[in-house]
């Protein structure tokens, strides 16, 4: 059976499970959070509600943490 895309594979990715702290979201689902020392842009996995709060990173698109509720 084919695995997760690299993106969301935590053996290829291991900020994949991490939890992140969002304090505010966009009205566009998008955000950023402070997160290994660093100021990341981050977005809303679909379905994910837009509240504030410990998230889990779900995949990586480039430079963009795509998160879910935790």
């Amino acid at each position: 059976p084919k695995g997760p895309e690299a993106s969301a594979n935590r053996d290829v990715n291991l900020d994949i499970g991490e939890t992140v702290h969002v304090d505010a979201w966009n009205a566009d689902g998008t955000g950023s959070v402070r997160y290994r020392g660093a100021s990341w842009s981050v977005a809303a996995a679909p379905g994910t509600p837009l509240e504030p709060g410990t998230h889990r990173v779900r995949e990586v698109v480039g430079n963009r943490l795509i998160l879910e509720k935790a």
